[in-house]
């Protein structure tokens, strides 16, 4: 399987989509420039834990002597 990336619509796929094409189709569709081999690394995700601290900053208010 090799990963393209449409140029021209073809059949379903439209210009944009990233596809994954058995070999032989693959090639065929590189060579009449309808798709181009997608070079672009996997992005990894990852996520972090960011230790905030949130502290209460109302104080109480003091009510009015009548």
């Amino acid at each position: 399987m090799t990963k393209l990336k449409m140029l021209r619509a073809f059949r379903n796929y439209r210009p944009g989509q990233v596809v994954e094409i058995p070999g032989g189709l693959a090639q065929e569709l590189i060579s009449k420039r309808f798709a181009a081999e997608d070079r672009q690394q996997e992005l990894i995700e990852t996520a972090a834990v960011e230790h905030d601290v949130e502290t209460a900053d109302a104080t109480p208010k003091r009510r009015k002597r009548k």
